[in-house]
């Protein structure tokens, strides 16, 4: 690939051997722009599908969700836009957006624009679905798109949009490979699906359920019941953190708060805010520095977050606290951390939380002495030790496999805002 900086008639990043201007046209005369039905038909419980915005993901079509029509409306529908497979669907109401090529054609269609070549083809759909999904045609929706509390873009709007258009054998270069680039981010991304899928397995099978006080799934050399234990009698520590307003600059401190714990990971490289070394209102900040295997749990804050929670996998670089809507925890030497810390990933332990969260209009709480009073069953510490490692190993598996992924979604957003005009 070669840069062209002349980013009015040409793109920043082109393929070698592409020098031509790209040419204005207006999408509407060089391709067959439509949209789906503007009635309500009945829905019944069998037939034919109808698609709408809700079934457009950046990955394609979710069939999941779907109504049903009769033969009759199907066809009545698809006198106005018959889908076709290589045709291209967007949302129009609602999520604008969201392209898709059809690789099926057993549906109808509503509140979607759909795009088909024309049998001269000066536009070629896999390229067009390419510069759908770029800032280009972003700055066009937020543009025409007036900000109502309704998110509309008109037929006649998408038909009437200028765009810069290469020659077929430039579009078909570029839709080629940026097409490699999305399959290859799929395939990454169902894996990390995948082994989701097994951690959430292995959650159910190898912590016992509600009254059970053994696993279904054991390693091999482990019997006997699991004990009952107090959350408050495995800790040797339970403490909220410090509670200031914190600056955007950094004069000292990062300081971890409910946005650096999704998921079940600590993320320490975005959304930071910082407090002072030498706190000026007098508290000494050492007693909030957060260590390695340091348990994180967010206890004041929405429904959603509450009892979520964090493991400090490796030391921290600098020092680093916390803020006071989250509680450190620190186990004792009978209890395994990350099997601690593993066991709030649990279906008991997030109905448990629900039990003693307190609801409010701003944010939810539940207090300490309510937590250390939850009781869950423990196995000995040999047998803690062997799970923790288990899970670690598989975190460490699905860290590695979604920073795979978060690179190649980065690099398919930088070459969409150069490929593109």
């Amino acid at each position: 690939m070669s840069i062209n900086k002349d980013s009015q008639k040409a793109p920043n990043l082109r393929f070698k051997g592409f020098t031509d201007d790209w040419e204005q046209r207006k999408l509407g005369e060089v391709s067959d722009v439509r949209d789906g039905t503007h009635a309500s038909p009945k829905y019944v419980n069998q037939g034919h599908p109808m698609v709408t915005s809700k079934n457009l993901t950046s990955s394609g079509l979710d069939m999941t969700d779907v109504s049903f029509l009769t033969d009759e409306d199907f066809n009545e529908i698809n006198k106005r836009s018959k889908v076709s497979i290589g045709d291209i669907l967007f949302g129009m109401i609602g999520t604008i957006g969201n392209p898709v090529i059809v690789d099926r054609a057993d549906f109808a269609i509503k509140n979607v624009a759909l795009i088909k070549e024309k049998s001269y083809n000066p536009i070629m759909n896999r390229w067009l679905l390419q510069y759908l999904k770029s800032p280009s045609f972003n700055r066009f929706i937020q543009k025409e798109n007036a900000g109502g509390t309704q998110k509309f873009i008109a037929l006649g709007l998408i038909r009437d949009m200028i765009l810069k258009v290469p020659g077929l054998e430039e579009q078909q270069k570029i839709g080629t490979f940026l097409r490699q680039i999305d399959n290859t981010i799929t395939l990454h991304q169902r894996k990390l699906d995948q082994l989701n899928q097994l951690k959430e397995a292995l959650l159910q099978q190898m912590f016992p359920g509600k009254g059970e006080t053994v696993p279904k799934l054991r390693f091999a050399g482990f019997e006997g019941d699991w004990e009952e234990r107090k959350l408050g009698d495995t800790l040797v520590e339970l403490k909220s953190g410090l509670s200031r307003m914190l600056s955007n600059n950094d004069i000292g401190l990062p300081v971890i708060r409910a946005n650096n714990i999704k998921n079940g990971m600590l993320n320490l490289e975005a959304d930071i805010k910082y407090w002072y070394s030498d706190d000026p209102q007098g508290a000494n900040t050492e007693n909030y520095l957060v260590e390695k295997e340091d348990i994180l749990i967010n206890f004041i804050n929405s429904d959603t977050k509450m009892g979520t929670a964090a493991i400090v996998r490796e030391a921290i670089s600098r020092n680093t606290i916390y803020t006071t809507n989250i509680l450190k925890a620190q186990t004792n030497s009978d209890f395994n951390s990350y099997f601690w810390f593993t066991l709030t990933q649990t279906l008991q332990y997030k109905n448990s939380i629900k039990m003693i969260t307190k609801p409010a209009v701003n944010q939810s709480s539940f207090t300490t002495v309510d937590f250390k009073k939850l009781i869950f069953v423990f196995p000995k510490l040999s047998e803690q030790s062997k799970i923790g490692k288990l899970f670690k190993e598989l975190d460490n598996y699905i860290v590695l496999q979604s920073q795979k992924v978060n690179k190649l979604k980065l690099m398919k957003e930088l070459l969409l805002q150069n490929m593109f005009i």
